[in-house]
């Protein structure tokens, strides 16, 4: 399952904070007015950071983790 901790939308960015519980991981969700999208897993110890700072997460290479039921 699949819960959300936070979210918010501003200047035409989404961030998204989620907890998979089934795999006891926290993944941020980032996506922008331009199409810009990334879902990527954050040490769980991070997830504050991550959400706060989101590009500092993003995966190098522009390269999207696909995560199901995000």
């Amino acid at each position: 399952m699949v819960y959300e901790l936070a979210a918010r939308n501003e200047s035409g960015v989404t961030v998204r904070l989620l907890w998979d519980s089934a795999r006891n991981q926290v993944v941020l969700r980032y996506r922008d007015e331009r199409g810009d999208l990334f879902v990527t897993d954050v040490p769980n110890e991070s997830a504050l950071t991550a959400y706060n700072h989101p590009n500092a997460y993003r995966p190098r290479g522009g390269a999207v983790t696909a995560v199901s039921g995000l």
